[in-house]
């Protein structure tokens, strides 16, 4: 939860994740050796910081991951870095230090264009937020990456799509669509526990999101990731949602 100004009615990155503590520049350095012993191709992969929100994150100790990461695109030639913030967390200074240590793509959570949802589901930021920091985003040249989430508390599918049309607007290189796991420890499981929310089931998700799939391909956006990745500690910690070890499948069947 690095950087990240609230917990979001959906997140419990500790289980997302599976980390517990925050990474270093010695584990930023660990994980690269590991790849590139494993025949990584440094050419084609990125380096990439997920989980927090890594333009929030103190100043210093975001140059010191970026410096580590930066010596493998100077000496390995990795193709560039990749990270993951929060769209209120965008600003001029900010891209500048991103860009001198060699990022290369932006990837904004914005789960919901409907502020209502937002607001709901405890989000500190608007659609607007969105559609500024994406602009900001592209006129500095980098590739932009949207997220998006169905089934969130008070949204329903049509909202959803409203949301997926409202991105493809944005233009982004990117999109990750990630249909609402409930976990324990959420306010979302909150809200389940005291029968105020139910979230669409994998069953239910596939369908729909297999359109949203539809809607991207004509607009010519890759889809990137679809469903939440499969792990022991999600499979442990999840109460309710649409969790599939392989929900793209489903969907793309």
């Amino acid at each position: 939860h690095k950087g990240c100004p609230n917990d979001c009615s959906f997140c419990n990155q500790r289980t997302i994740s599976g980390q517990t503590v925050p990474a270093t520049p010695e584990d930023v350095e660990a994980a690269v050796k590991t790849a590139l012993l494993h025949n990584v191709n440094p050419k084609t992969a990125e380096i990439a910081f997920f989980g927090g929100s890594f333009t929030a994150i103190e100043r210093d100790y975001m140059v010191s991951l970026l410096t580590a990461a930066k010596h493998f695109l100077d000496t390995q030639g990795f193709s560039g870095i990749r990270v993951s913030t929060r769209p209120d967390c965008i600003g001029e200074d900010v891209l500048k230090i991103l860009k001198d240590y060699g990022v290369t793509a932006i990837e904004l959570g914005a789960q919901s264009m409907d502020d209502e949802v937002l607001l709901l589901n405890r989000r500190g930021h608007t659609a607007d937020d969105v559609r500024k920091a994406s602009a900001l985003i592209k006129e500095h040249g980098f590739s932009l990456g949207l997220q998006m989430m169905t089934g969130l508390y008070k949204s329903d599918f049509a909202k959803d799509e409203y949301t997926a049309r409202e991105i493809i607007k944005l233009k982004p290189d990117t999109v990750r669509i990630y249909p609402t796991v409930v976990l324990k420890n959420t306010y979302l499981g909150f809200l389940q526990e005291k029968g105020e929310y139910k979230a669409p089931t994998a069953e239910e998700s596939a369908p729909f999101c297999a359109k949203l799939l539809e809607l991207f391909g004509k607009a010519q956006i890759n889809v990137i990731k679809l469903g939440l990745h499969s792990s022991e500690t999600v499979e442990q910690d999840m109460i309710g949602g649409a969790y599939h070890p392989a929900f793209r499948e489903l969907c793309e069947g």
